[in-house]
């Protein structure tokens, strides 16, 4: 049998980093910002936002993740552009709430059925129409957080749609003040809120993890950097990742962040190249992170899409401080290394975390299916990604 040698990946050295980005086919619409997103199955739906001659739109394009191709979609029927909408996905369905036209602040919700091709109105929210809510699934339930209202003033209320019952139900009002352009994800059942713009425009840095059964909010985090807005918050695993944004001192970002909620601990990786932007359309697809559309800080409006696929970040063996053996592997795998490991997640080639072990310097792999995982190692001076393959 041919040999493999097994890759590694430390996320905070220096060579590298101009690979994890990589430059896409542009998104095939009018360049934009403010657009929204979701993802059935292996394909992200993407449309509506504000074009470079501030026309509001409502065209939609799928975006093929297992060949990373464009493909056009059923637009939004007329008359229902918009702006700052809120996008989810649940039941093999995409939905698309509220948003700003040229009318006002809407309260509509929008279901899209990939497999019809077709868009129908769904129970709109028993409330006023707001634009830049926070959302997140739970479950067969979405949680829409936050946003503006036609009066000018940022939301702090909470409410939650069941996908299966098509109705609304309003849960306690986020405790920790108003919120505009946050950005929200879930991971195992728990929902995640960072960033956003209160009532007073002081842009926040928090990191919020939200329980649907108890209905609480817990701060758990701080960002280490600036509060912004027009940021994107996607998932890989355990990990959150944070990109790109805007502070309150009008600077936009080009960085990449990422916060483990196992070991609460923040890391840099690496950064887009060229300019600073916010207000893209972004989601992930196993360890990858997709980002497209925007507007930069220039303030020119982008039709650009780009992946960031930690994966291809290599570095040789001999430049890291640990190896395992064997790679290929039956099974049985040892880690070498003089350093401490703090703890070790194993993640599928789609990004599901299949093993998390502390403190072991062998794993077990037999009882996996054959294929490629990546092992990611916390030891107590760096993190290190290796690719292993299951034989």
């Amino acid at each position: 049998m041919k040999f493999l040698f097994h890759i590694l990946l430390t996320f905070n050295a220096l060579h590298g980093y101009s690979q994890s980005w990589q430059q896409l086919d542009i998104f095939p619409g009018n360049a934009r910002d403010d657009g929204t997103a979701f993802i059935i199955g292996d394909t992200a739906f993407c449309g509506t936002g504000l074009t470079p001659w501030w026309s509001s739109e409502r065209d939609f394009y799928g975006f093929d993740l297992t060949n990373e191709t464009w493909y056009s979609i059923e637009s939004l029927p007329i008359d229902e552009e918009r702006q700052y909408a809120s996008g989810f996905s649940g039941n093999s369905k995409g939905y698309i709430f509220g948003g700003v036209n040229g009318v006002g602040y809407l309260n509509d919700l929008w279901m899209y059925d990939p497999n019809s091709d077709t868009w129908t109105e769904k129970a709109p929210l028993p409330s006023v129409g707001r634009s830049g809510a926070v959302c997140f699934v739970i479950n067969d339930t979405a949680y829409i957080i936050g946003g503006k209202s036609s009066t000018g003033n940022a939301i702090d209320e909470v409410w939650a749609y069941s996908i299966i019952n098509d109705n609304w139900t309003q849960k306690n009002d986020f405790p920790f003040g108003n919120r505009w352009r946050a950005s929200g994800t879930q991971v195992n059942n728990l929902g995640y809120l960072i960033f956003g713009k209160d009532e007073a425009s002081i842009f926040q840095n928090e990191l919020y993890q939200y329980e649907s059964l108890t209905d609480s909010w817990t701060l758990i985090s701080n960002f280490p950097s600036n509060g912004r807005t027009y940021a994107a918050l996607n998932s890989a695993g355990n990990d959150l990742y944070i990109n790109f944004g805007i502070d309150g001192s009008g600077s936009s970002f080009n960085d990449l962040w990422s916060y483990n909620i196992v070991t609460d601990s923040w890391n840099t990786l690496p950064g887009l190249p060229g300019l600073g932007r916010r207000g893209g359309m972004s989601f992930s697809y196993g360890l990858k992170l997709y980002y497209t559309t925007g507007i930069n800080e220039n303030d020119t409006r982008l039709n650009e899409t780009w992946k960031y696929d930690p994966t291809v970040s290599v570095s040789e063996p001999s430049e890291t401080s640990i190896s395992i053996s064997p790679n290929p592997t039956t099974g049985i795998i040892d880690l070498s290394t003089d350093l401490k490991i703090e703890r070790i997640e194993i993640y599928s080639s789609l990004g599901e975390v299949v093993y998390q072990g502390f403190e072991t310097n062998r794993i077990d792999l037999s009882y996996y299916k054959e294929g490629v995982y990546f092992m990611k190692v916390y030891l107590d001076q760096e993190i290190v990604l290796i690719k292993v393959m299951r034989i």
